[in-house]
């Protein structure tokens, strides 16, 4: 009988730990969060046709905590020549009160290649969408506005460029703000940057095209794009793993 008890006692024990260890698991990945930011952008090419450039990276929140994967171009060479080129990725984390952080540069077989420590706005400033081109748009009424109770469209439309640059083209300009994103702290323009309670997620640029006299050639209508999205993250123990890794590495 005493026995029984031990047993059904240790068995009791072994569950309430189990569901503990699950419940603090689950409650971990709900803390972990995660955007992805993309830009598009068309250019001419020589025979006056299109090619849409794409540039990406993820940022991942975590506690007090923040990640990067970024991307870069590998190249292999022999002999001056190009044996392997491709996109590679890396990941720079770091607490969001620090100036330095760690980088994790990992090879297409997903294995650590090596980590280093860095000042992290060296890197982010060559990564980083965030810009200052558009902050002459405060100085501009939006020629229209449209909203509801989750998103607002301010829509700007060939307004007088920076600097007094020649434009050939008219430019009209779509900026998306959510209540989605809004404790996201990513941003493509601070000062645009300025709905109260949102966050600018989308900016979209309608160019009519037109004709360049110092090119003797016309350009066609194109589109400039840039978005953020939460996403979901199917890789959440190698994420959650790079946080920890940070945390050894810091201390």
């Amino acid at each position: 009988m005493i026995l029984n008890n031990i047993i059904v006692a240790f068995i009791t024990l072994l569950f309430s730990n189990l569901n503990s260890f699950i419940c603090r698991n689950f409650h971990t990945r709900e803390k972990l969060k995660a955007i992805n930011l993309i830009k598009k952008t068309p250019v001419i090419d020589r025979d006056n046709s299109l090619i849409m450039m794409e540039e990406y990276y993820n940022v991942y929140y975590y506690e007090d905590f923040i990640m990067y994967k970024l991307n870069y171009t590998f190249d292999s060479l022999n002999n001056h020549e190009h044996v392997l080129q491709e996109i590679r990725s890396f990941f720079l984390v770091f607490h969001k009160d620090s100036t330095n952080g760690y980088v994790y540069f990992i090879k297409p077989d997903n294995v650590l290649n090596y980590n280093r420590r860095v000042n992290r706005d060296s890197v982010l400033k060559v990564h980083k969408f965030e810009s200052d081109v558009y902050d002459t748009l405060l100085n501009f009424k939006p020629d229209s506005t449209y909203q509801d109770k989750d998103e607002v469209v301010r829509v700007y439309k060939d307004p007088p460029p920076p600097n007094s640059v020649k434009q050939t083209e008219k430019f009209n300009l779509y900026f998306y703000y959510t209540k989605k994103l809004k404790e996201v702290p990513e941003t493509f323009s601070k000062k645009m940057d300025n709905i109260r309670g949102m966050k600018l997620c989308k900016i979209l640029i309608k160019v009519s095209g037109g004709y360049y006299k110092e090119f003797n050639t016309s350009f066609p209508p194109r589109e400039l794009l840039q978005e953020m999205k939460e996403i979901t993250i199917e890789n959440k123990d190698e994420i959650l793993g790079y946080f920890k890794k940070y945390k050894t590495s810091s201390l």
